[in-house]
């Protein structure tokens, strides 16, 4: 018996009671919602079935089905599909998170499958799956960034605060007696 390397897996194994399992392809149907707004969903899934005991379990690829049916529900884009566009355009998520101004953490939720996005941004994604659109707001990107002070207040100054630092300077903190 030859050794195992780092890169083979152990064949699956029941959680129950240890005995190999088998992979069975089997139509899910899940409720998607809560109260009025729950839906009835169908997925393909994957399900692996103990050949002892007869004890099924999900693994990640149901998951990932589930969660892609999910998506086909709300007609937005899979996480798979999310992270194409970004790779079809070789950015990292970084420069996509620069480019297009949408959160790295979000883009990484997006397309890890931890959350889903809503139309508005799923519209968006669309519009950036064209190289001529990421373009074009690459080209504006860079407008603005000539054009913008290097600091920019995120809120209305209403007092020159540099006039009050020498008033400021008397005020010392005490400890309460």
């Amino acid at each position: 018996m030859k050794p195992r390397t780092d890169r083979e897996q152990a064949p699956p194994t029941c959680f129950a009671c240890d005995a190999a399992v088998r992979t069975e392809w089997r139509d899910h149907t899940f409720t998607y919602g809560s109260n009025e707004s729950a839906v009835e969903l169908c997925a393909r899934i994957p399900v692996e079935v103990c050949i002892e005991c007869g004890t099924g379990s999900l693994g990640h690829e149901a998951e990932v089905l589930l969660h892609e049916a999910v998506c086909a529900h709300h007609g937005v884009l899979t996480p798979a599909e999310v992270r194409a566009i970004r790779e079809r355009h070789s950015l990292s998520r970084a420069a996509f998170a620069e480019v297009s101004g949408l959160g790295e953490a979000t883009l990484h939720r997006w397309e890890n499958g931890l959350l889903i996005q809503n139309r508005a941004n799923d519209r968006y994604l669309r519009l950036l799956e064209s190289g001529e659109n990421l373009c074009r707001l690459r080209q504006a990107v860079a407008r603005s960034e000539v054009a913008a002070p290097s600091w920019r207040p995120s809120f209305r100054v209403l007092v020159d605060v540099t006039a009050l630092q020498p008033e400021q300077a008397g005020y010392r903190l005490r400890p309460a007696a």
